[in-house]
């Protein structure tokens, strides 16, 4: 019951935003001037990679933290962080003389699933994903295109460890549909070490992933993510964001966040278990 009373809140919350977002519909203020794209009229989710116009310590993926379960079991929250830092100064006179340089990252993301039902409030698991990459933008045959290492652990040992090292290459192509903006990047990997404990998670993750996001940077984004493993283990992940606050700037500020998940490997730790359906609601300052 107590279960059920925490869902029915999270529920009647989201209805309230919802219909504050539906009232205000075009009438949300007017957002910060935002920096446009080659060949394109609006503010585009790939402009965070322009190294001209963005900081060297910027954000990177999602940052969020939302609550709700499976139907009748425990309310768990998911919550990130994530930034990226570029490593070497524009201004500086290596990078004159070695423009390719401006292109280097570094980047951390951290992911934790917190169980709110049960009596401790454990954190069941936490995923550490350090990652070392280069990325240029508007290239011959693609938008943006990014290739480098990533790890990701939980920081566990015995049989609860599991991590993973990999190359990735991930190219992205935008398109101006509806007026909105179509991304579509994949996720390619080239696995150079999977863990002791998880040597078969390319049966349950397979080799990448696709992503597509539509939406518009002042107004609302949904984002999928769908893998496909080897042995026909797949899962769906699909995020909804609406802004209720003025952004603060490109992909940041306050968004109402609705996840859904169904599928295997919502954490790392449970990669080879199937979840779900499992719907989470909750805030975004970067989505």
């Amino acid at each position: 019951m107590k279960k059920h009373a925490h869902l029915l809140l999270a529920l009647h919350a989201f209805t309230v935003l919802a219909s504050t977002a539906q009232a205000t519909g075009d009438a949300l203020p007017a957002a910060v001037t935002l920096p446009s794209h080659i060949d394109r009229q609006q503010a585009s989710v790939l402009d965070t990679f322009n190294s001209d116009e963005v900081p060297a310590l910027s954000v990177f993926e999602p940052m969020y933290l939302i609550a709700g379960g499976e139907y009748g079991e425990d309310i768990k929250a998911q919550f990130q962080f994530s930034f990226k830092y570029r490593i070497f100064d524009l201004q500086s006179p290596m990078v004159a003389g070695r423009p390719w340089l401006e292109n280097f990252y570094l980047s951390y993301t951290q992911t934790s699933l917190w169980n709110w039902s049960a009596d401790s409030l454990p954190f069941e698991d936490t995923s550490y994903k350090p990652s070392f990459f280069w990325a240029l933008t508007d290239t011959a045959f693609t938008d943006l295109v990014a290739f480098g290492y990533a790890h990701e652990s939980n920081g566990q040992d015995a049989e609860l460890s599991r991590s993973t090292d990999a190359l990735f290459l991930q190219p992205a192509w935008s398109w101006t549909l509806a007026d909105r903006e179509l991304v579509a990047f994949p996720r390619l990997l080239l696995y150079l070490r999977k863990g002791l404990e998880n040597p078969d998670i390319t049966d349950y993750r397979g080799y990448g992933e696709l992503n597509l996001r539509y939406g518009s940077e002042d107004g609302w984004v949904m984002h999928s993510q769908y893998r496909y493993g080897k042995a026909g283990h797949h899962s769906l992940q699909l995020d909804f964001t609406y802004p209720i606050r003025t952004p603060i700037a490109l992909r940041t500020g306050g968004f109402l966040f609705i996840r859904y998940f169904h599928g295997y490997g919502e954490s790392l730790l449970t990669y080879d278990e199937k979840t779900g359906p499992i719907l989470r609601i909750g805030l975004a300052i970067v989505r």
